[in-house]
């Protein structure tokens, strides 16, 4: 029987873990992962050996869940309402800690083997060729995207420190120069080793969602309380296909507050055994979304509530006063984007370095590797970033071609692949892929026009 035909009838279930032994599927796992291959001793050794902590996945997990999208949610509630805006909230949120189980379940088979990247994991569970075509290219296009948006994002906040007349949703205009100061400060993080290197990075962005996220909240509050009256709820001025491709690209900006399935393989790898990962990682998982939970809805009432149809795809610079305390946040916007924009960039590092190890018979120091091609890689991130500088639309866009994949429609394929569930659990899987996909469509529709529509006369370089 052919290894595709067992790869198809393969469940990684208590049950199956005996005709898992030693079965074809077994012999391509090993071929996929690399690890007992011949040629491959010396990579071995030089991979690290997993040793990480549930807090240690924690602090990567909320760098990467609470993105400076949770900045956007207030744009996004000014086109969709409070009732349409609370319910996709709510429900994206459900569904996104479910797939978050659903990685880390099938990250682990019963013998013990790990399928240590998101890739390893689609070529694993839906065959060679399809796993290369559906998971590793949306996911390495959804990582690029992201490290794309959090450029913009950085740009839009530096700018939001250094100038006071950046405020409200004018301070996209002229941030070229600031997008390319975030990419110096990237070339010099970009050569932290591996991804267990980078915790202290994540540590960092960690505490800085936490406190950008807070003080947006405690303003937009204080907003609410001084203002004598509601602000409007109506965009008013826009046509309404501006407002139909608003509401569409607005399912995306909301969408793309839950990117970390990204890399949930990839941290998941990291962590020492015992006890199993799957335990460890829920653990980080369950803290991260303790503060997604209090960020995401504190901030999207908070801000909708504050400042109504006029709020910017950033809340934050709707914001001016006190100046030092916004300066400070703006600030920790861009310390966050940092740690999450290399927790993003680590596995492409990884994937392609390894390739570039494998294919060469004297490959390049490991230094001289990273200088060059980690280097390569934030240059064209930041030259991208300067030539679209539309942080709401990226968003939307991003969020339909690889987050929402990534995140809400193959955790589900793969899991019936490896499970075959039925009943209610079957219909809840079905139910979460279909939803999400007519969500990534209209998503894509209306962030791909609102792009072509602001690029024809904006000028990134002043403003």
């Amino acid at each position: 029987m052919a290894v595709a035909t067992e790869l198809a009838d393969i469940k990684f279930s208590d049950d199956a873990a005996e005709a898992y032994d030693g079965s074809p599927y077994a012999r391509e796992l090993v071929r996929l992962t690399g690890e007992r291959q011949a040629a491959s001793f010396e990579v071995e050794v030089a991979r690290p050996q997993p040793k990480a902590s549930w807090h240690h996945a924690a602090f990567h997990t909320v760098t990467a869940v609470v993105g400076a999208g949770v900045l956007g949610l207030p744009h996004s509630f000014s086109f969709l309402g409070w009732p349409a805006g609370l319910l996709l909230l709510t429900l994206l949120c459900g569904f996104s800690i479910y797939t978050s189980y659903l990685l880390a379940a099938l990250h682990e088979a019963p013998n013990g083997e790990r399928l240590n990247t998101y890739r390893e994991m689609g070529e694993a569970l839906l065959g060679p060729r399809k796993g290369k075509l559906l998971v590793a290219c949306v996911q390495y296009t959804l990582m690029v995207g992201l490290c794309i948006t959090y450029s913009v994002t950085a740009g839009q906040s530096l700018k939001g420190v250094a100038s006071d007349d950046c405020s409200g949703k004018d301070c996209q205009a002229g941030i070229g120069g600031w997008i390319v100061a975030f990419g110096g400060a990237q070339l010099l993080l970009s050569q932290v080793p591996d991804f267990h290197s980078l915790w202290w990075i994540s540590l960092l962005g960690a505490l800085m969602s936490c406190g950008y996220c807070g003080i947006a909240i405690v303003m937009s509050i204080i907003t609410v309380r001084s203002n004598p009256r509601p602000p409007s709820t109506s965009h008013e001025g826009l046509s309404r296909a501006d407002l139909v491709f608003g509401v569409f690209n607005a399912l995306g900006g909301v969408a793309f507050t839950f990117g970390g399935q990204a890399v949930l393989p990839e941290i998941q790898a990291t962590l020492a055994r015992p006890p199993p990962t799957l335990q460890t990682m829920m653990r980080g998982v369950g803290l991260s979304y303790v503060v997604v939970i209090l960020a995401y809805y504190g901030v999207a009432i908070s801000g909708y509530a504050a400042f109504g149809a006029g709020v910017s795809s950033d809340v934050l610079l709707n914001i001016t006063e006190p100046t030092g305390l916004m300066a400070a946040a703006n600030l920790m916007v861009v310390l966050h984007v940092a740690a999450a924009w290399q927790v993003f960039a680590m596995p492409i590092f990884d994937a392609v370095e390894t390739k570039i190890r494998h294919s060469m018979r004297a490959p390049p120091r490991p230094l001289t590797l990273r200088l060059l091609f980690r280097s390569s890689y934030v240059a064209a991130v930041t030259l991208v970033a300067c030539l679209l500088p539309f942080f709401g639309e990226l968003m939307g866009l991003i969020s339909s071609v690889g987050l929402m994949p990534i995140t809400f429609i193959l955790p589900p394929v793969m899991w019936i692949r490896a499970r075959r569930p039925r009943g209610a659990e079957l219909a809840l899987n079905l139910v979460i892929a279909g939803s999400c996909t007519v969500i990534a469509a209209l998503s894509l529709v209306g962030s791909a026009r609102n792009i072509a529509v602001l690029a024809a006369d904006f000028d990134v370089w002043s403003g």
